[in-house]
């Protein structure tokens, strides 16, 4: 299974990196700055927003949405708009070619992108599938690509945890970036660990939202925002501000790094410049990936196990 890194956008955290992570210390800079340059800047934290794009023998998978396009609320949230689509096209991929959007979790800079542009709230929707297939969802009129207001990826199954949807049910997020998709039939709703077609495979990995799931492949480890900073791969008990549940988050930090090194692939947080490498003895230094064509963001760039 090949792995594509897909950077949706880039820009500066919008708070201080020692209000986000409680406990921040000057170790924690040095030590980022030098093992893990690509989130540090003198201006504060570089954040990355990837997504990542599994593809295996005619099968293709979007692992998480971005920020979204201008006007969502992810774009608002970061100050710049993201460019999935386009990132998609440059890998020789249209909307209506993915299979399955897996969601790490519901947050704006998450799932931006699971609606076409111009997206309006919805209010209503008709009951959610669980597990088994979504049925037939293809719409020729559009070459499977959505219709403004509803889901980009119209042939696509939309995977979450229903941990995660019980999290965000109610909320304006839910409305404008879940909704839509289970009025179109297109949810599937998972209870835990859950392999996939293709054999990659959902873990739950709760902490930063009660329902967040992370996405283990032969080729690497897609673990969401169970790491939002390299300081905690180093130091996994450094907490975020965010996160619902530190413990079980410090608990999912650590069981994804012993993943990483027992099984020698690369740890690909959504918000890391580079992946990273875990040793035996759970030290992580960063992980190069392949470079693919270059973009006007973070290039292209293929992942592969060491």
């Amino acid at each position: 299974m090949d792995v594509t890194m897909l950077c949706d956008a880039v820009a500066m955290f919008p708070e201080p990196v020692e209000e986000a992570l409680p406990g921040w210390a000057g170790r924690h800079r040095d030590w980022a700055a030098g093992s893990a340059p690509g989130n540090a800047a003198a201006a504060g934290w570089v954040l990355h927003v990837h997504c990542f794009l599994l593809t295996d023998e005619g099968r293709a998978t979007l692992v998480d949405t971005g920020v979204g396009p201008a006007g969502a609320p992810g774009a608002d949230w970061l100050g710049t708009a993201g460019r999935l689509p386009a990132l998609l096209a440059e890998a020789g991929v249209t909307p209506a070619e993915i299979d399955t959007v897996v969601l790490t979790h519901v947050h704006l800079d998450h799932a931006g992108w699971n609606i076409a542009p111009a997206a309006p709230p919805v209010q209503t929707a008709t009951p959610a599938r669980t597990g088994g297939d979504v049925g037939d969802h293809r719409d020729a009129g559009t070459g499977g690509s959505g219709a403004a207001g509803g889901p980009l990826f119209a042939r696509a199954e939309y995977v979450v945890q229903r941990a995660e949807l019980d999290h965000v049910a109610g909320t304006g997020t839910y409305a404008r970036l879940v909704a839509p998709v289970l009025a179109a039939g297109q949810l599937r709703v998972v209870d835990g660990e859950t392999t996939m077609p293709g054999g990659y495979r959902l873990l739950p990995t709760p902490g930063h939202t009660p329902g967040h799931q992370s996405v283990l492949t032969d080729g690497a480890v897609l673990a969401g925002d169970v790491l939002v900073h390299p300081a905690q791969a180093r130091w996994p008990e450094l907490p975020y501000r965010y996160e619902t549940g530190p413990g079980a988050a410090v608990d999912s930090r650590r069981r994804l790094l012993r993943y990483a090194a027992e099984h020698g692939v690369p740890l690909a947080p959504a918000h890391l410049r580079d992946p990273l490498d875990v040793g035996a003895d759970l030290t992580p230094t960063a992980h190069r990936p392949v470079a693919l064509p270059a973009t006007a963001r973070c290039p292209l760039r293929r992942l592969s196990p060491r």
